[in-house]
């Protein structure tokens, strides 16, 4: 089976973020790209995740052409793999519905960093893609434009959607941006909120990316 580690990576993900109840049902979608052949390994559309067999699991290339599989690709795959084509530093994107990132997308302005973590993630606020109709080419253009350099970004009345250099670290960071919206949206119900200032952000990502964990 072709890439069969890959997919069953794809799998393992998906089985994460369900039991993190970053989903309901059926709804979000995961992938990696193999840097090796540049395949991507998406989620099939409207399969409950805990029925998946890697040869579930549809192997396309950038352009959104099927390479293996019998199954229809989830219908976002052109927002995953324009924000590979954007992204050459990326080979993993997840796309969660979360609950209290998804209700920060629903306002507008994004979501103000004013935890430590999000500043590390992200170096600021999480940014807001305008809404666009879930599947379509439009929404691909205007996610992947909003994302920029960031690790995550706010979909317009949909979910959010995190990238990083593995599926692994993608996961990570949607757990991550989902903590922080939940902290930032309890903080915004009790008043007085103490948000970090820029130059405090940008310290604390540098920072972050420069010692945090085991290079």
């Amino acid at each position: 089976m072709l890439l069969e580690n890959e997919r069953k990576k794809v799998i393992e993900i998906a089985l994460k973020i369900q039991a993190e109840k970053l989903i309901p049902l059926t709804f979000g979608n995961f992938s990696l790209r193999d840097p090796e052949t540049g395949y991507i390994c998406i989620t099939p559309s409207g399969m409950p995740y805990e029925t998946l067999h890697p040869s579930d699991i549809v192997v396309v290339d950038a352009d959104n052409n099927i390479i293996d599989g019998e199954r229809r690709p989830s219908i976002e795959t052109p927002l995953h793999t324009s924000m590979y084509k954007k992204r050459p530093d990326v080979n993993g994107v997840v796309h969660t519905h979360s609950t209290y990132c998804t209700a920060w997308a629903c306002r507008d302005g994004g979501m103000p960093c004013i935890t430590s973590e999000a500043a590390e993630l992200v170096g600021g606020k999480v940014n807001l893609a305008s809404f666009v109709p879930p599947g379509s080419v439009e929404l691909a253009e205007v996610t992947s434009e909003a994302i920029g350099k960031d690790k995550a970004v706010l979909m317009g009345n949909h979910g959010v959607i995190c990238v990083d250099e593995t599926i692994d670290k993608a996961f990570h960071d949607a757990i991550i941006v989902e903590e922080s919206a939940k902290v930032a949206y309890i903080a915004y119900q009790m008043g007085n909120v103490n948000t970090l200032e820029d130059q405090m952000i940008r310290f604390l990502k540098e920072d972050a990316d420069k010692n945090y964990g085991q290079k």
